[in-house]
């Protein structure tokens, strides 16, 4: 049995490939990038810094200090892209109780899959979504497959949670 798939892009509706036509490039993206894990020397690890402090700052400056947070971050976002809050958990799937936690509580980090969720549902580009994950303490990971396939979602520009969700189920991934 073959089942079409049509995604809204760009404005348009187009009839995309059979979903095992976008599976056998989901494998073929997933075989050029997947990266397995590896034992690190942390020897002679760099680690990047986070800010820079001078020698006169007491540990009350460094944390007094404005930082750009998770929730300023993606609310920033929703702002400069013209986007409805209410649509955007909506179409993420999320909860108007989990929104709320994010929107009052400058603290809260959501998990992962939430903040791939809400990308999704923003559209967001894979740099866009990379500062977003970066505020909550996360990263893409290119030794883990949801990661890519969450990249590949974006890079092809599938960006209909129904279809993410199908392609992650497949590969035995927790949905978002």
């Amino acid at each position: 049995m073959q089942i079409d798939i049509f995604i809204f892009q760009n404005n348009n509706l187009i009839m995309a490939n059979s979903l095992n036509d976008i599976l056998l490039d989901l494998d073929d993206f997933l075989l050029e990038r997947y990266v397995k894990p590896v034992e690190i020397d942390f020897g002679n690890l760099q680690f990047q810094k986070v800010r820079e402090f001078r020698k006169e700052d007491s540990l009350d400056d460094i944390v007094k200090a404005k930082i750009e947070t998770f929730q300023d971050k993606l609310f920033s976002m929703i702002k400069s892209k013209n986007l409805d809050e209410v649509e955007v958990y909506k179409n993420a799937n999320i909860s108007r109780q989990v929104f709320s936690n994010i929107r009052s509580d400058e603290n809260y980090h959501p998990k992962k899959n939430t903040i791939f969720a809400l990308a999704i549902s923003m559209r967001l580009s894979i740099d866009e979504t990379s500062e977003l994950l970066k505020k909550a303490g996360f990263a893409f990971s290119s030794g883990s497959k949801a990661d890519l396939i969450i990249q590949y979602c974006m890079y092809r520009n599938y960006y209909d949670i129904n279809l993410v969700n199908e392609l992650l189920n497949k590969y035995g991934f927790e949905v978002l």
